[in-house]
């Protein structure tokens, strides 16, 4: 055996296939983990970490190399996301020690959606072959593109080469993504274009057999010759609107080119020494950040680890169980109060604290109103991220001031036009939302700049829907009736999401870049992830291969993948949690960290992705 690290009497392995509580099979994943000596990424895909890497080499910095990433995956990676998706990303600027948070989520048209509630149903895809009213307008090449603008070094048609040359020369197909492809049969069959591109000749693609799509390679190299406009103007921009109209969808070009990414700064707070900044609302950085206050009271590596400690057990699933129930009013705060700076503040995380490893369950957790902490002081770690430019920053539409860098961040003034209709929070073995796929990459540079960034397609597939080689995202699948009378002046509609891309850092350098796909098992599977890595010290690969466990507020079922001991589940059992198995599987964790001087970047084997480091 091994030296590892001795926590409450329990020894952790770094490197050990048999290390106590460590979800191992089969031996050492190859490209799973690597250390580098000055830059790192992680992705779900190695044809994108490959992407990203050779961007760094070539000069790139950070955001260069997740652009890149990000359109090579959304090529290898159909299912998950693409230019047909959206989706988030924190930024890191070294130089200035600033942060910056972009959201290009996608949006729908609100007429749409009364008449669709009008009519007595949500737009599910049940109204016909080829219903796309659930489509919202793409952000992801908005978003992208804006990023690289504002911060990249390289030129567009750099970092969007690789993803251009995996289209046109084709990728093996992996298991995973020929495994969903089979899964999605339903859904591709309802359009012509999705059946030629995942089924030609109407058998499913292989596992290992070659994909090529040379209408994406057309659709990109739109893109990386005109911007922004190769997209949301010309032929893709007339193909898309046509595919929509056709499909019930009244979406205009007008809506297209009117489409705006969202400058923002980043929900911020502290554990353990370290500044967290996380994704503000209507992404659930709040979530992360509120579970890990509530957390950071109890001393976990002395009490042992959950997989085999009962108390801690009990501290990690009732800590999560309240980060979800609180997280319940997210939305965007230019729609609804969100008290964002007071969910994440100190006082809201002393008051509900003491739901906290109280060692008897109650039967639900209700949400609890955080708009009386909005005001609370702002860490002094916090204070020197100032919102971008001259936009005012909120922290709710109940009247209050910018907050420092705790406010809910979303500016007011350049997204007057944009509103959300807020979704049920999705809870683990309950929602639709847990069967949401998206993608996730996590990158440093050599100058210690670091990006964090979430896509998605919404679910498999997105929509189902395909044209120019790429899916049409389903944004608007879990829109509820509620509140969907809309004053006339806001003609979109945005729904709150599960992403939480985040950034760690420590003495104002960058230690830690984390994120993870899996709709709303995303921020509960970080939280756990981040707590292995900095209270238990453990190797990063170590920390997302540990078995996790899933609460949910409105019951006192606890979901557990396998590895937790015998003796702790009798424990938890009779402090009144229901343990209930649960096969590992979704919200894989991709995460670089400062350890010895060195990156080492991790990605979860729960998935096929790989990391790559120079």
């Amino acid at each position: 055996m091994k030296a590892g690290l001795v926590v409450g009497g329990i020894v952790l392995l770094a490197s050990c296939a048999s290390g106590v509580g460590i979800a191992r099979t089969g031996p050492p994943d190859v490209g799973r983990r690597v250390v580098a000596e000055h830059a790192a990424i992680a992705t779900a895909d190695a044809h994108a970490s490959e992407a990203g890497l050779h961007i760094l080499r070539a000069g790139g910095n950070a955001v260069d190399a997740a652009v890149a990433a990000a359109f090579a995956i959304g090529v290898v990676e159909p299912q998950m996301s693409g230019v047909g998706g959206s989706g988030a990303m924190t930024i890191w600027r070294q130089d200035v020690r600033r942060a910056d948070y972009l959201d290009f989520y996608a949006a729908q048209n609100a007429d749409t959606w009364r008449a669709a509630f009008a009519a007595g149903r949500v737009p599910d895809g049940d109204g016909g072959p080829a219903d796309l009213r659930v489509v919202g307008v793409p952000g992801n090449v908005a978003g992208l593109l804006a990023a690289h603008e504002r911060f990249g070094v390289l030129t567009r048609q750099q970092v969007m080469a690789p993803a251009i040359q995996l289209a046109e020369d084709g990728f093996p197909v992996s298991q995973v993504l020929a495994e969903f492809i089979i899964s999605s049969r339903e859904k591709l069959s309802r359009f012509e274009a999705s059946m030629r591109l995942m089924y030609p000749g109407g058998e499913p693609l292989a596992p290992g057999q070659r994909l090529r799509n040379p209408e994406l390679a057309a659709t990109l190299r739109r893109i990386s010759e005109r911007g922004a406009a190769g997209f949301y103007e010309g032929e893709t921009a007339r193909a898309l609107i046509a595919a929509l109209n056709a499909g019930a969808n009244p979406a205009t070009a007008t809506d297209l080119t009117g489409y705006t990414v969202q400058w923002e700064r980043p929900l911020c707070s502290y554990y353990r020494g370290r500044v967290l900044l996380s994704a503000p609302p209507p992404q659930s950085g709040s979530q992360v950040l509120h579970t890990l206050e509530l957390i950071e009271p109890h001393d976990m590596a002395a009490l042992g680890l959950p997989t085999r400690s009962a108390e801690a057990f009990d501290i990690m699933a009732s800590a999560l169980r309240v980060g979800i129930a609180d997280n319940r009013v997210n939305g965007d705060p230019n729609w609804q109060p969100v008290p964002a700076a007071g969910i994440v503040s100190q006082g809201f995380a002393m008051e509900r604290g003491t739901l906290v490893g109280a060692a008897t369950v109650p039967d639900s957790v209700p949400q609890a109103d955080a708009t009386a902490h909005d005001a609370d002081d702002v860490p002094p770690q916090c204070v020197p991220f100032e919102p971008y430019g001259t936009t005012p920053v909120i922290t709710s539409r109940t009247g209050g001031a910018g907050n420092g860098a705790t406010g809910s961040a979303r500016a007011g003034a350049t997204r007057s036009n944009r509103m959300v209709e807020r979704a049920a929070s999705p809870v683990p073995g309950t929602s639709t939302d847990d069967l949401a796929e998206t993608t996730h990459i996590s990158v440093v540079d050599a100058d210690g700049n670091a990006v964090s960034l979430t896509q998605t397609n919404s679910t498999v597939f997105g929509s189902g829907a395909s044209i120019g080689g790429f899916f049409l995202n389903d944004s608007g699948f879990r829109f509820t009736p509620q509140n969907i009378d809309l004053p006339s002046r806001t003609p979109w509609i945005t729904r709150r999401t599960t992403i939480a891309p985040t950034l760690v850092l420590h003495g104002g350098v960058i230690v830690m870049v984390v994120g993870a796909p899996g709709g709303g098992l995303i921020p509960t599977s970080m939280v756990q992830a981040i707590v292995y890595a900095l209270d238990y010290g453990m190797d990063p690969l170590d920390a997302i291969r540990m078995p996790r466990l899933f609460p949910s507020p409105d019951t006192r079922r606890v979901q557990i993948e396998t590895g937790f001991a015998p003796a702790v589940l009798e424990g938890a059992s009779e402090k009144g949690w229901t343990p209930v198995s649960l096969a590992p599987g979704y919200a894989r964790i991709y995460m670089v960290m400062r350890r010895g001087g060195r990156w080492i970047a991790v990605a979860d084997p729960r998935h096929n992705g790989e990391a790559r480091g120079y």
